[in-house]
Order: structure tokens, then C-alpha cells, then sequence
């Protein structure tokens, strides 16, 4: 339906006496908006008419010769009928104007020209080529007195219409977009020169990249550090006591002395897991103190990544696709059977891989 996103304040399509803040129009704007409907409707009927005798169909000539419709009859009828679609389509035209000389009185529109584009439809209709847009402004008011309570239409027909205009219209849109995302895919396959634009928007938000990475090591790598604690201080106990049995010079010191010598080396076993935990607790203490310029220093390293970078590249080429047929699939979805309760399926549209 067309709406009215330009108006300052919520008013009426077609008439200046629906009042702001959503308050129900009064008879006189309700008897308008009826005979404006009804004029609408004999100006299309003659419309209607006027190509009927005009575009020379076989069976409304046949109609006219079982009336007794003389060929001037016909002509005389026809030229009345053209001349009160004449008066219909000024009489149009000055009620439009007459609208919006009122709504910039009012200042209804946050500009004075902002009525035609509101109402373009209208507008559009006053052309003898589109006069049949005229049709539109009877749905519009159908439509506003129905969401005013007055129910112009079966509820069920207007059901049914907003049911088959959402299907439309997700039918086109979804087509739009998957032959959107298609096509951008096709150029992720063929051509390269997006990691132009990659390395671009990486640059332009490096130092955002950068206090992320940091955040990420100054949350996570400490907590970790603390976590494997006793195991890092039995890794370097054992370390320890491996290099000192690993070293010649202190076995041969140890067996010079035959009774001391035991008991120096199972000293120095337990020197070297005392000393393991110290180490430990040495190493562990400045990597879990918070802030951290050893993490910024890693984060900023890592935040100057510089194409080309083969890994990275294949990884977001990667993700990319993945994330379009991801979309892809999901705009494929026919949502209009899942609001009517049925099976979803998806539409049939060819792979372009395919």
C-alpha cells in the first residue's frame, strides 16, 4: 500500500479532516472520504465504457445491434461518456490541488512539495494513460477506513489480498536477492581484487582489531596460565631433575663420594622440584599480571597482518561463500507457506555452480 513516510504527523491520504495522533476521522471526513469512493468508481465505469466502444470488440458491437444501438447512437454515447471523463479527470485534479494547498496551510508534510511524492499515485492518475491508477486511491481509502474500523470489504477478502501481495512481493524480492548474492559470488570465484578492498577495511579498522586481540589474550591467556599451573611447575621439576642427571661432571662428583653422594642426589631431587615450582611461579607471575604490555605487544603484531597472505586469503574466501550460501538458502525459504502453515520448500533455482 502506498504510505505516507514524509508526513510530520499521522494524516489523512485522501482528505484533510483525519485529525493527528491516530484519533478516528468525523462523519464529515468519513462521508468525503464515501463520496469521493463512489466518484472514483463511476469515473473508472465510464472509463471502462470508453474502451469498451472504442476498441471496436465484435461482441459489443454484436451487444449494440441486440440493443437497437444506432452507429450514432454509439458515437453521440461515446463522446458524452469522453467528455464526463474529461470533467472527472479536472475535477480530479482540482480536488488534488485543493489538498495540498490545505496541507501546506497545515503544514501536514515536513516540506510543501512532499504531497505529490506522497501521493504519486494520484498524481500519476491524472494522465490520460494512467487513469486506471485512479483505483489505487479507492484501495487506499478502503484500506484506512478498515484499519479505522470501518470495514469497507469482507475482513476475508482483505485477508486474502494482503495474503497474495506479501507472496508477490516476497517472490520478486527474494529473486532480486538471490541473483544478487549469485552474482557475488560469481565474482569472489573469477576475480581477486576484492582483497584489495579486504586489506582496506582491515586497515581502516586496525586499531579496533588490535585492542580486540588484546582483550582476547588479557581474558583468556592468563586464566589458561593459572589453570596448567601445576602442570607447568611438575614440567619444569622434572625438567630440572632430568639436567642434573643429564650432566657428566656432577654424576662423576657424586660418585667420588660413595656414602654422601646418595644423599647429595636425592637432595638435589628434591632441590629440583623445589626449584621447579619457584621457577614456575617466577614464569607465572608476570604473564598473569594485568595490564600486560607483552600482550599488546603480541596483539599489535598480530593486528599488522600484510597482504598477500595465502592462509588468510583462502580463509576469508572461505567464510565469505560460506556466509552467502548461508543467506542464500535462507532467502530461498518461502516464508509466505510458513505463515499459511504448510511445508516450507524451497524454490527452484538453479545452482550457478551447476
Amino acid at each position: 500500500m502506498p504510505n505516507d513516510p514524509l508526513a510530520k504527523r499521522e494524516s489523512s491520504a485522501d482528505t484533510p479532516a483525519l485529525h493527528a495522533g491516530g484519533l478516528k476521522p468525523n462523519r464529515w471526513s468519513l462521508a468525503y472520504d464515501m463520496v469521493m469512493v463512489a466518484i472514483i468508481l463511476i469515473n473508472l465505469l465510464f472509463l471502462g465504457l470508453e474502451y469498451l466502444l472504442g476498441a471496436g470488440l465484435s461482441w459489443v458491437q454484436d451487444l449494440m445491434q441486440w440493443l437497437q444501438v444506432s452507429t450514432p447512437a454509439q458515437t453521440a454515447l461515446q463522446q458524452h461518456i469522453s467528455h464526463a471523463n474529461t470533467f472527472f479527470t479536472l475535477f480530479l485534479i482540482t480536488e488534488l490541488v485543493i489538498r495540498w494547498g490545505i496541507a501546506i496551510a497545515k503544514r501536514t508534510y515536513y516540506r510543501w512539495f512532499f504531497f505529490p511524492f506522497v501521493h504519486w499515485y494520484e498524481v500519476l492518475g491524472c494522465f490520460a494513460i494512467l487513469r486506471p491508477l485512479r483505483l489505487l486511491r479507492v484501495v487506499v481509502i478502503a484500506y484506512r477506513l478498515y484499519l479505522l474500523g470501518y470495514p469497507v470489504l469482507p475482513r476475508s477478502w482483505i485477508k486474502q489480498g494482503k495474503f497474495y501481495y506479501e507472496l508477490i512481493l516476497e517472490e520478486l524480492s527474494d529473486r532480486i536477492v538471490i541473483h544478487v548474492l549469485d552474482s557475488i559470488a560469481d565474482e569472489l570465484n573469477y576475480n581477486q581484487t576484492h582483497f584489495v578492498l579486504v586489506e582496506r577495511i582491515i586497515e581502516h579498522h586496525r586499531p579496533q582489531i588490535t585492542a580486540a586481540l588484546l582483550e582476547v589474550l588479557e581474558s583468556s591467556v592468563p586464566a589458561a596460565i593459572q589453570q596448567h599451573q601445576s602442570q607447568i611447575s611438575r614440567y619444569v621439576a622434572g625438567a630440572v631433575e632430568r639436567s642434573v642427571k643429564n650432566t657428566p661432571e656432577l654424576q662423576q662428583i657424586l660418585h667420588l663420594l660413595p656414602v654422601v653422594g646418595n644423599l647429595l642426589s636425592q637432595r638435589l631431587e628434591a632441590i629440583g622440584a623445589r626449584l621447579g615450582e619457584n621457577l614456575t611461579d617466577e614464569l607465572v607471575q608476570p604473564l598473569t599480571t594485568l595490564p600486560n604490555p607483552l600482550y599488546g605487544e603480541v596483539a599489535a603484531h598480530i593486528g599488522n597482518l600484510r597482504f598477500p597472505a595465502p592462509a588468510l586469503e583462502a580463509l576469508i574466501d572461505s567464510v565469505t561463500l560460506e556466509a552467502l550460501k548461508v543467506l542464500r538458502d535462507q532467502v530461498a525459504i518461502q516464508q509466505w507457506k510458513v505463515k499459511a502453515n504448510k511445508p516450507t520448500e524451497s524454490k527452484q533455482i538453479p545452482d550457478p555452480a551447476s
